[in-house]
This record gives C-alpha cells, sequence and structure tokens, in this order.
C-alpha cells in the first residue's frame, strides 16, 4: 500500500449519521429566527416611544415618511438593528453554555497539542 491510501475506508452511513442536526435544535433555531425580529420591533416600539418622552435623539425629517406612519423608516431600522443585536446576544448566550455543558476539547484517542520546542540561543 502506498503512503497515502486509507487502510480502514468509513462508510457513509456513519459519516451522514454524524453530521445530522437533531431536530430539537432545529426547532430552537426556528423559534429565535421568528423571536428575534419580533422582540426588535417591540423594542423599536418603545424606545421610540421613551425617545418622545425624553428627548433623546432627534429625528431628522429625511428620515420621516409621508403618509400614515411618518416614523416607518425609523421603526424598519430600529426593529432590524435591535433584531441582530438580539441574536447576536442569544448566539453569545448559547456559545458559552456549549463551551461550560459541551464535550470535552479533547477525547481520549486525541493526540495531546504539539507544545513549542524553545531552543537555548548562544549569545
Amino acid at each position: 500500500m502506498t503512503k497515502y491510501s486509507q487502510y480502514h475506508r468509513s462508510s457513509s452511513r456513519d459519516k451522514n449519521a454524524n453530521e445530522k442536526i437533531h431536530p430539537i435544535w432545529r426547532g430552537v433555531g426556528f423559534i429565535f429566527m421568528i423571536l428575534a425580529p419580533v422582540m426588535g420591533y417591540f423594542g423599536s416600539l418603545m424606545l421610540i416611544e421613551a425617545n418622545k418622552q425624553n428627548k433623546w435623539v432627534i429625528i431628522p425629517r429625511e428620515f420621516l415618511a409621508s403618509g400614515s406612519d411618518p416614523m416607518l423608516y425609523v421603526k424598519i431600522g430600529l426593529t432590524i438593528l435591535l433584531a441582530l443585536l438580539i441574536f447576536f446576544i442569544l448566539q453569545f448566550i448559547g456559545m458559552i453554555i456549549l463551551r461550560m455543558a459541551g464535550p470535552e476539547r479533547y477525547g481520549p484517542l486525541d493526540v495531546p497539542p504539539i507544545t513549542g520546542v524553545k531552543k537555548k540561543r548562544a549569545r
């Protein structure tokens, strides 16, 4: 056998079984996909109302729409911004939980990481 040939060929069935995502996690992802924009929309409504009362930011006339809802463009922009922010916060929390409760970084069959060998230099 040559240097680059495989001694053990893994079956495609084992490979596909490891790549599948559990349906529960797909459902959780779907819920977050729906929940983040909804929370962003209601958060933008709350921020616009709080801005009207406290006068935090003056909204330029260029951002106001003509029609029945002049704050339409502001609501759309704030909804997108808050939805992305909520999504990133949920992802960060998920990464922390996975880091704490997830599998170990190295298994029993893994080779320990290579540490750099420092050579002593002659001065």
